[in-house]
């Protein structure tokens, strides 16, 4: 979510915000490799499910220059398209796609920012999972005392997040019986939901017994009561542990933990607040001394261990910890650090931890990935995630936001069944990675509100407690299903894959020490599951899977002796939004120029082309 904001930031930063014009649909091509990338040689094209590299080594070195200059990336155009025949068609092209980003953005921000309306009950009205109604008579659902959480207007900065002063409900799955259990919430905004997911791990007798638990979300009495029965059988909640430094999971942190006082908490390395540097008390965690804990170097850890068994190595040892103690800022977590330099679930769960990646203006990037060693699982937050054409159990739960997004237009009446749902969740899933699909038209503002008046009584529950009025559809898709190619480009039938968010906003940044955090983790880790903090739940995939969700950051046409660039995991068209927020960020000064070139097709084939670096 705190990246979202930070694409609407871009934006409003953006000469576009003193525009005030309607909207006029552009038209945009694909990005075909083979026609478009000036080589001496032929090219693959790649199709939406290989990872067959778009650029090789047998490119000349004068192409290898134009195609990846500071920002600039050589122009790629269709054969069959010539360029813009004078200046003032190419104003008119570049009027057009300010006039669409304005559009856009005014429509996504004052949605976001009106009021909404929500039903409010004390009791909960179970939401018809049969795929048999319509719409109106099978998605109905209201808030429960159980299912809401009071405070998650506060801890969230009153953003308007789905979640946080809607209905709550939680789904839990046992992954591995008597050892390993999610719990999954929703998290979205303007209905686009998107599992969160917190990991509770039964620790063996030699960890110290009780319950671990990574990412901690918010303590709804259903989720609470989850996590008792739990207790009931496995023993209490002694150590949580937040591995991440983003807003969405460490906003639910201190709440939770407040419920179990007795735990250990730990914190990822790297914390931050703005404008202020705040301590993570501010977030409502209750635990002090040696029960707030910063979670050690995992370098320090394997290289301890790794010293420990050869003779005369005290000295190491100390030098070790003396180092360890350095790069912890605070002086009451280094106390702790030197007294009690391992922590206990250390022998059932080992960790590599990436950055803290400091952003050139504000903010940071840190995350750790945990392999539990009894099951084989690895357990991450955002860094990778698997999409299919099923939604997960917790959207499914309250279909109204799949039902809202399955239409094409507002005027649409849709039924309740498995291929409504489905067509609805791979929408949810192209705004939830790339923003702002490139199959959407965006209908302007002043229409969307007068057409929001018009909407058939039956839908107008599908949006409630989510957009305006519970009405507000501000975007018709185009015909004939024609998303279903981008969403199968970002499927690929549940391959693990980075986000294009960070491919191309912020690990793009650093690629070498993410490469490096990646290579540490496939080397040392032999998992057979990946659990991510989001979307799928228990992908099958082994390390040489993970490694490959990160080629995009390996793409180096530079490279004489083997430039190769790998493909996102969208299409170009999809990317245009992050793409444009990637050049704005860094013209500003946000963050520092991105290290990883792949030709940005984006700039060539998006919405945004006319106003785009050449």
């Amino acid at each position: 979510m705190m990246m979202l904001l930070l694409l609407h930031a871009a934006i409003l930063c953006s000469p576009t915000a003193a525009l005030s014009t309607a909207y006029t649909p552009p038209t945009y091509r694909s990005f075909r490799p083979a026609s478009s990338i000036r080589t001496t040689s032929s090219h693959h094209t790649p199709t939406a499910t290989t990872t067959t590299p778009l650029f090789s080594a047998k490119t000349t070195s004068s192409d290898r220059e134009d195609a990846c200059g500071n920002i600039e990336c050589i122009e790629i155009r269709s054969s069959s398209t010539p360029p813009p025949s004078s200046s003032s068609r190419r104003e008119s092209t570049r009027r057009t796609a300010l006039q669409q980003l304005l559009s856009a953005t005014s429509s996504v921000i004052t949605m976001a920012s009106l009021p909404v309306t929500a039903k409010a009950s004390t009791e909960l009205v179970t939401t018809t999972t049969t795929a048999t109604a319509t719409a109106s008579s099978a998605a109905t659902a209201t808030v429960a005392r159980s299912t809401t959480w009071p405070l998650g207007k506060v801890a969230f900065s009153l953003l308007p997040l789905a979640g946080t002063f809607t209905r709550r409900a939680t789904v839990m799955e046992t992954l591995v019986e008597g050892k390993m259990w999610t719990l999954d919430q929703i998290q979205g905004v303007v209905n686009v939901n998107v599992p969160v997911r917190m990991v509770v791990i039964k620790l063996s007798p030699q960890a110290g017994g009780g319950l671990w638990i990574h990412n901690p979300l918010a303590p709804t009495p259903q989720l609470l009561s989850y996590i008792r029965q739990l207790e009931s059988s496995h023993g209490p909640v002694r150590h949580i542990v937040l591995g991440t430094v983003a807003l969405e999971h460490k906003a639910t942190l201190g709440p939770f933990a407040q419920y179990f006082q007795k735990a250990t908490v730990w914190i990822q390395p790297g914390q931050w607040s703005f404008p202020v540097q705040l301590p993570i008390e501010y977030l409502g965690v209750v635990q002090n001394n040696e029960k707030l804990r910063v979670l050690p170097s995992s370098q320090y850890l394997h290289s301890r261990s790794s010293i420990s068994i050869e003779k005369g190595s005290g000295g190491d040892a100390k030098s070790l910890l003396e180092e360890e103690l350095k790069s912890i800022p605070e002086r009451r977590y280094r106390y702790w650090a030197e007294k009690f330099p391992v922590p206990e679930w250390f022998v059932d769960i080992d960790y590599e931890t990436l950055g803290p990646l400091q952003f050139q203006s504000v903010g940071a990037y840190s995350e750790t990935a945990f392999f539990h060693k009894p099951t084989k699982s690895l357990i991450v937050t955002d860094c990778v995630c698997s999409v299919t054409k099923d939604p997960p159990k917790v959207i499914q739960e309250d279909p109204r936001a799949l039902l809202f997004h399955a239409r094409d237009s507002i005027e649409n009446v849709v039924v309740d069944d498995v291929a409504t749902r489905q067509k609805g969740w791979r929408r949810m899933v192209q705004f939830g990675l790339v923003f702002f699909p490139s199959q959407i038209d965006v209908v302007p503002f002043g229409r969307a509100i007068e057409e929001s008046t018009k909407i058939d009584a039956s839908m107008k529950s599908l949006g409630e407690g989510a957009v305006p009025g519970g009405t507000l559809y501000p975007w018709t898709w185009h015909d004939n299903d024609a998303d279903v190619a981008n969403f199968i480009a970002i499927s690929q039938n549940g391959k693990l894959f980075c986000p294009p968010i960070l491919t191309k906003l912020i690990l793009d940044r650093e690629p070498k020490k993410t490469l490096e955090w990646v290579d540490r983790i496939t080397r040392r880790f032999d998992f057979t599951h990946v659990i991510p903090g989001h979307l799928n739940n228990y992908v099958k995939a082994d390390k040489k899977e993970f490694g490959r969700a990160f080629d995009p950051l390996r793409s180096n046409p530079r490279d004489q002796k083997s430039a190769v660039v790998y493909p996102q995991r969208a299409l170009a068209e999809d990317l245009a939004l992050l793409q444009e927020a990637s050049d704005l960020l860094t013209k500003f000064g946000v963050v520092a120029e991105s290290q990883v070139c792949d030709l940005e097709p984006a700039r060539q084939v998006g919405r945004f082309a006319a106003i785009a670096p050449k």
